[in-house]
């Protein structure tokens, strides 16, 4: 639903095309995706629309408040970091670190809307990485200031791990 978030005439009849559509699948076994980013849509925007789903499912979050959100990232999987980091978020970041290498397969962890992490945090996803098999890989996206603290950690000189700046993509 990302379209709703440009600047576009209409989008305060977002409601009613919603309830629109709940009217028109009613009773059918027709399913309909709609999916929308809590980052960009506000809460009041997102509480008027949650009406007409019938299903919901929500990011795993692992920490949130503020200054910091912690939660699972499904594409690519892997876990998505927002704010700002440091050793007193050491748990929710181990614990997310944690899950996202119980499942199988390379892990992201998006760092792209981080504005600081700390060298304990830094130092605990470099360590993550270094764990991993060596059929698996990390990619570390983050914004050039974030990246430097990944580079003196060496996490740029390890095999299956790749530092995605935000210049990059």
């Amino acid at each position: 639903m990302s379209w709703a978030l440009r600047p576009v005439t209409g989008v305060e009849q977002l409601p009613d095309f919603e309830e629109g559509v709940a009217a028109a699948l009613a009773g059918s076994t027709v399913s309909v995706l709609c999916q929308y980013d809590r980052e960009g849509f506000d809460p009041v925007t997102l509480a008027t629309v949650s009406a007409f789903h019938n299903r919901s499912v929500a990011a795993a979050t692992y920490y949130a408040d503020a200054m910091l959100r912690i939660c699972r990232q499904y594409a690519p999987p892997g876990i998505r970091l927002a704010g700002e980091i440091d050793y007193q978020h050491a748990e929710p970041l181990a614990l997310a670190l944690t899950e996202a290498i119980r499942f199988d397969g390379d892990i992201t962890v998006n760092m792209t809307a981080l504005t600081f992490i700390d060298g304990s945090c830094a130092r605990m996803i470099v360590d993550a990485a270094r764990g991993l098999a060596a059929s698996r890989t990390v990619a570390l996206h983050c914004h050039p200031g974030i990246e430097a603290t990944f580079v003196l950690l060496g996490a740029g000189d390890m095999a299956g791990v790749s530092l995605v700046s935000g210049h990059d993509r």
